[in-house]
């Protein structure tokens, strides 16, 4: 089931948080572009800002709310186009500067250990990463990382956010993360899709 934030949050600098997404829904009507060359489709160029504006307003303290997690500090992405577009679209909502997406081709179609190892080599003053990822690989990933919780393969555009109880990003392992909220598209369009709206005009 879709969630919003689980239980209390308390920012904490000895904290990390990992926000992971799987990309936006993509276009399957080309026959002529490679699996890595799909764009997004219309249903995920409109997913994809809605679920952004949620994540600020709701979690990063957007239009004068109080942030429950800080800003994230750098959006990591597969270098497939419809993660890319993804993440280009949420950086645009969040008002994360360009400079701080990185492409990284190892997350397209990853294993949970090689998106294991990115965040291993994660800048430790960063506190916050969001990552854009593809499924199988994201949705085990994430189930891994957890300490307690379990998610259902992750649909386009949801999102995981986790709380690493480490300082250094090198620390982090399995079982050990806490699943701080989770959201879809669909828990945006049943519960607040006309907030939303009037907040996209």
């Amino acid at each position: 089931m879709p969630r919003l934030p689980l239980s209390p949050i308390r920012p904490s600098p000895r904290m990390k948080y990992l926000t992971l997404i799987r990309h936006a829904k993509s276009d399957w009507n080309s026959t002529t572009l490679s699996d890595h060359e799909r764009p997004l489709n219309e249903r995920g160029l409109r997913n994809a800002p809605a679920v952004a504006r949620f994540l600020a307003k709701t979690y990063f303290g957007a239009n004068g709310g109080t942030a429950l997690i800080p800003k994230p500090d750098r959006l990591v992405t597969s270098t497939a186009t419809r993660a890319q577009r993804t993440a280009w679209i949420m950086q645009n909502e969040i008002g994360v500067s360009k400079e701080h997406v990185i492409l990284d081709p190892r997350a397209y179609l990853a294993l949970p250990e090689t998106l294991l190892q990115i965040v291993h080599e994660f800048d430790d003053s960063w506190n916050h990463v969001m990552m854009f990822a593809h499924n199988p690989g994201i949705s085990d990933f994430a189930n891994r990382l957890f300490r307690l919780n379990h998610i259902d393969e992750m649909s386009t555009c949801a999102v995981a956010l986790l709380e690493l109880p480490w300082d250094l990003w090198s620390a982090a392992a399995w079982s050990e993360a806490r699943l701080i909220g989770y959201v879809t598209p669909k828990l945006i369009e049943k519960r607040f899709a006309d907030e939303l709206v009037t907040e996209s005009r």
